[in-house]
Parts: structure tokens; sequence; C-alpha cells
């Protein structure tokens, strides 16, 4: 199966300060984003099956927020054009600014003190090793330089996510897994939130 060369936008319609997302598309929809998830303006918001071609579904310019009600409620689901898949609150961050852009910066749309562990490259992400397994980590597990915190499987083979790099303490507290198992991710999005883990920190 393919895709098209572009990636669909879906349809946001304003809701107050949030955002109703519906389906571009009529297809069968699957790997939607889950319930608390934090999306911003060109993240994956799932994809859309379409006569044996698989469309890779992204949110717009200036469109963001948590994810409050996931109204496409099963993991593969067939949809219409217009239908309501998912709603989005604004974060604490606020709502999409006037100018329609995102925060700017590593640490935009982080809790205080907190740091990103962003992905490595465009693919399909995985919390746990197989399903049914018990995931690599959860908010509120410790991890140090060269734990696995998941995979990314692109082009049919699967890669690491290793904890550490430029920036991140040698050891952390994992406080948000802002990506949802099986789910489409792009490079840079950020896929877990850490803090430096002050019980160890100095101890070296």
């Amino acid at each position: 199966m393919s895709r098209g060369d572009a990636t669909p936008e879906v349809l946001a319609e304003p809701d107050g300060d949030g955002w109703i997302i519906k389906s571009p598309l009529v297809g069968i929809y699957r790997n939607g984003p889950e319930g608390g998830d934090a999306l911003a303006a060109g993240d994956p918001a799932g994809r859309i099956t379409v006569l044996n071609r698989i469309e890779r579904l992204r949110l717009p310019a200036g469109v963001s927020g948590r994810v409050v009600e996931r109204l496409a409620r099963g993991r593969t689901e067939a949809v219409e054009y217009g239908q309501t898949l998912f709603t989005l609150s604004p974060t604490s961050q606020g709502a999409p600014s006037a100018a329609g852009s995102a925060p700017s910066g590593p640490n935009a749309g982080l809790p205080a003190g907190c740091l990103p562990v962003s992905c490595p490259i465009d693919g399909v992400f995985y919390l746990r090793p197989s399903p049914g397994s018990p995931p690599y980590v959860q908010p509120g597990a410790r991890v140090e330089t060269g734990r696995t915190l998941g995979l990314i499987e692109a082009m049919k083979s699967f890669n690491a996510v290793v904890y550490g790099g430029q920036g991140l303490p040698a050891r952390a507290v994992v406080v948000e897994v802002r990506a949802a198992d099986a789910t489409e991710v792009r490079q840079g999005a950020v896929l877990f939130v850490v803090r430096a883990d002050a019980d160890t920190a100095g101890r070296d």
C-alpha cells in the first residue's frame, strides 16, 4: 500500500478556545491520538486507509491543544467525511496564537524545569516491545543514559529510542509520555518529558 506525496490535513473547527477535529476523507481510521495527548500544528493525527491507500493525517497550522475526548473510539473505525475524530482543549500554555503559530524554542510547552526527549526519525512509535508486554517506561520511572524508552519502526526496521544526549542529565525521572503507543511520529516531536532526578543528582 502507498500514500500520496502530500500529507492531508484534518478538518479543524474552532470550539470556544479549543478545536473539533474532523475527518477530511471517507475511509478506515486508525492510530488516532489518545485522551490526554498534547498535539501541536503539524503533528500526526492518525491514519485513514482509502481504497488500499494509506493517508497519514496531520494537524493544520494554528491548531494545537490536548486531546480531551476521542469520538472515534475504536483503534480501527470506518469514518465519513466531516465525522468528528477527537476534540482538543487549550494546553496550559494557551490556545493557538493569533498569528497561528505554536510556541517556539526547544522547551516550549513543557512544565517548568522539564526537558524533552525528541523523536530521532519519522516512523511509527511503540511504547512496548510487543503487544501485551509492559511499556519500557511510564511516568515516574527513573532512567539513565542508555536506557531504552521505546521503539520506532521505519523502513521495516525497528530503532530503539535511547535516553541521553546533549542537554539531558545523566539521570532523570519521566514526567510525561506524550506519544501514544503504535502511532505515527515525526522527527523532532516530543516523545517524553523528563526532569533531573533530584534523588541521585550530585552523587557521582
